[in-house]
């Protein structure tokens, strides 16, 4: 039954991406003026602006928005291009953290979490009542995520599916392609992870293919920021090509340790799942580490590379 298998597979992803987009979508409703107001006061240093551009992404579940919210207030000359390109390598770290939850195996939480949704979703109080829609999408997303685990490792002997699976197994640079599609077609990082997640927990893909195409994923998810640039001014659309730059850089520096890379993950837990998630965010750690310090420089250097294409 492999056509019915795909079918529930899907609609598990459906149910997956919806939780994540209710989820995201609602807290930024109800925080985001005060996220942004905290992007416009505490961006002063570098270091600041990665904290906070960490700290949201991390309570906001998708460094997507976090990049579009900066390219705005950017747009809005509230904050400067060096202070915009700190927040999106927070963003980009706080982003892993949607792995790093989604590796242990918090299934048996989503009934609880429905529960605990409809509880608060009945209180009196508008400020505590908000805190449902959250609470809800993250059951959905972890329904999603067992559901799709399920269908996709049914489908282990279907020979589409595991004619996609060694075809981004063949080499890091297909799963590379693979994730970077994925992210691009779904609009979020986060969404492949899961997939990724789903994946590794039905045994269907191994470490080096995993750690590939979440590599790709990050850099297919700057698509968003990029798309939302468009038709901003200069220096917001320097920010969105920062983000895209970070990402590529990171990707550099990720494929030329990928053997250690892939060593420290394996050193790091002692399942698949949370060694993925542990992958994830060492690269993008590693990436912070190396761009932080030279996000002032970077975002000069991206403003004389616009001018010169300009003049051309």
């Amino acid at each position: 039954m492999p056509v019915l298998n795909l079918l529930r597979a899907l609609f598990c992803l459906l149910l997956f991406l919806l939780g994540l987009h209710w989820m995201s979508r609602s807290l930024a409703r109800s925080a985001g003026p005060a996220f942004r107001r905290l992007l416009h006061r505490i961006t002063a240093t570098p270091w600041r602006g990665f904290g906070t551009g960490f700290l949201v992404t991390a309570l906001l579940q998708s460094s997507s928005l976090t990049t579009v919210m900066v390219v705005s207030l950017i747009n809005g000359g509230m904050i400067t291009a060096a202070q915009g390109c700190a927040v999106i390598i927070g963003a980009n770290v706080g982003t892993t953290i949607t792995g790093q939850l989604l590796s242990f195996n918090l299934g048996r939480m989503v009934w609880p979490l429905l529960g605990a949704a409809l509880l608060v979703a009945l209180q009196p109080h508008q400020p505590l009542r908000r805190a449902a829609a959250p609470l809800s999408g993250f059951a959905l997303l972890l329904l999603g995520l067992e559901g799709m685990t399920a269908a996709l490792g049914s489908l282990k002997e279907a020979p589409f599916f595991s004619g996609a699976l060694l075809f981004a197994a063949a080499s890091p640079g297909r799963g590379l392609l693979a994730g970077i599609a994925a992210a691009t077609v779904l609009q979020s990082s986060s969404a492949v992870v899961g997939i990724v997640l789903g994946l590794a927990r039905g045994g269907l893909l191994t470490l080096p293919v995993g750690v590939s195409m979440v590599i790709g994923a990050d850099l297919g998810t700057c698509s968003t920021a990029l798309i939302a640039s468009i038709g901003m001014e200069k220096t917001a659309r320097r920010a969105a090509w920062f983000h895209f730059f970070f990402n590529l850089v990171s990707l550099v520096l990720a494929l030329s340790l990928y053997p250690y890379l892939l060593q420290a993950a394996i050193k790091s837990a002692a399942t698949l799942p949370r060694r993925l998630a542990n992958a994830h965010l060492l690269y993008n750690l590693l990436g912070a580490a190396v761009l932080l310090p030279l996000s002032a420089p970077l975002a000069s250097l991206l403003e004389g590379v616009n001018h010169r294409i300009k003049q051309h």
